[in-house]
């Protein structure tokens, strides 16, 4: 009789091991899959976003906004950008959409020949590719930085317009470097 209750608890121990072990997998599963699937950490590197973004803050990027949709004029993104053989992250903002026309004249933004308003209050020192009209393509888009005159953007050859698919998510709040301050 002895053996068998020794048996019987030692079995139920083994069970709650294993229901312990499987439910750790499965946490730590389902936390894999939201880092890759649907959320994730950037940290901002140099001055292009100032004074939304600053270096060394950190953004919370939602991959899961451009699923079903695609970004939105003004939205804060994060690009997968290739330059030659590394791929980094930047962080820009979108001006132009599919199909538009953007130009850059007498320091302003212009799309589809009407000024684009609330972008920034800068005077834009340089158009690069935008000093002629861009027409963006059907999956195209034009995305600047807030600190247009400090920023490599969709006005320069090696980024220029960028394709959905660039999209790694959009900017959902910062954790602001130094402050701890949250954005949303």
């Amino acid at each position: 009789m002895k053996n068998y209750r020794y048996l019987e608890r030692r079995n139920r121990m083994l069970r709650r091991a294993g229901f312990w072990v499987g439910e750790v997998a499965i946490a730590i599963i389902l936390a894999f899959l939201l880092i890759q699937f649907c959320f994730q950490t950037v940290t901002v590197h140099g001055e292009s976003m100032q004074p939304a973004y600053y270096d060394g803050d950190v953004v919370f990027v939602n991959k899961m906004d451009y699923l079903f949709h695609g970004p939105k004029r003004l939205d804060p993104v994060v690009l997968e950008l290739e330059n030659g053989t590394t791929t980094h992250y930047s962080v820009k903002r979108v001006v132009g959409l599919p199909g538009e026309t953007v130009k850059i004249e007498e320091g302003k933004l212009y799309v589809n020949e009407k000024e684009l308003k609330g972008f920034t209050s800068q005077e834009i020192l340089s158009a690069g590719l935008a000093a002629y009209s861009v027409k963006l393509g059907e999956d195209e888009y034009f995305v600047m930085g807030d600190n247009c005159n400090n920023s490599e953007d969709s006005r320069v050859s090696n980024i220029g317009n960028i394709k959905k698919e660039q999209f790694v998510g959009k900017v959902s709040f910062t954790i602001h470097k130094g402050d701890g301050q949250q954005e949303g």
